[in-house]
């Protein structure tokens, strides 16, 4: 019995150090896959994202979310559905509680962006 709570402890010691390294490397940790893993595409797709600066720090949640990106196939997707993703996208789109004002002003603009690609700068022309 006391040598489960001396085994018990000691693993107890270790999981949290591993923890507090774990909280202290976050960032640095999110820095190397985005600089060493993430190619400039994804890097784009993920910046676009609205919560990049809040969900998105955690590195296993990133790394998931680059999971889910790199599952979804271009040959796959439909065009009506690319029409219906970016416009639920852009007319939903709101600043998150925690994210700066020129973060959402590039993710604004870089959703736009996308809907005049789809739809073309003529279409953009008749409502300005």
């Amino acid at each position: 019995m006391a040598q489960n709570k001396i085994l018990y402890s000691a693993k107890l010691d270790k999981n949290m150090q591993r923890s507090a390294y774990f909280k202290t490397n976050k960032q640095t940790v999110k820095s190397n896959i985005m600089l060493k893993f993430v190619t400039k595409a994804m890097d784009i797709k993920l910046r676009g994202e609205a919560d990049f600066t809040t969900t998105l720090e955690d590195p296993i949640k990133l790394l998931k979310r680059i999971e889910r990106f790199m599952k979804k196939s271009a040959d796959a997707e439909y065009d009506f559905l690319d029409f219906w993703e970016a416009n639920q996208k852009f007319f939903a789109m709101k600043q998150g509680t925690t994210e700066n004002l020129m973060h959402f002003k590039e993710r604004f603009l870089r959703q736009a962006e996308v809907l005049q690609d789809l739809y073309g700068v003529a279409w953009f022309q008749n409502f300005a």
